[in-house]
């Protein structure tokens, strides 16, 4: 009888602890990956319509990326935070992530076909319905698409 109760009482302390570990999403109408579609630059209303390019936000972490597009981009990762109370997202040190001893940081010029012109930036949540997200920065709107 003994013995059947301490093996439930370890199955029950397994599940309790399996279900604590889930990395839960701070936003998920804002975390995910997304497709660039398409940004404005604010300085001369100029669409840029975007191929391949896509972010992927999670927790803290937010990464910059084209995939298997045709324009040769460098990948880049940052810091991201959300803040609730400002309904702002801010994405902060943008670098290389090879390994430690050869990340550098994004050089504005490589940072402008996703978008962005600042290795930190801050950003209002126009839109975020969980399908299509819209950003708007000091310097451009960036409308996206939940892949």
């Amino acid at each position: 009888m003994k013995r059947i109760f301490y093996i439930g009482l370890c199955m029950v302390m397994l599940a309790i602890v399996c279900n604590s570990c889930k990395k839960e999403p701070i936003n998920s109408d804002i975390e995910g990956h997304w497709q660039l579609l398409e940004f404005t630059t604010k300085a001369d209303n100029e669409i840029h319509p975007c191929e391949r390019i896509y972010y992927s936000i999670q927790l803290w972490v937010v990464e910059v990326a084209e995939k298997q597009g045709t324009q040769g981009l460098t990948s880049f990762r940052g810091r991201y935070q959300y803040d609730e109370a400002t309904h702002t997202v801010t994405m902060t040190d943008m670098s290389t992530y090879a390994t430690p001893e050869n990340s550098r940081p994004a050089e504005i010029w490589e940072l402008e076909p996703y978008g962005l012109n600042n290795v930190n930036t801050t950003f209002k949540v126009v839109e975020s319905s969980g399908k299509y997200m819209t950003l708007e920065s000091d310097y451009a709107i960036l409308k996206f698409k939940k892949f």
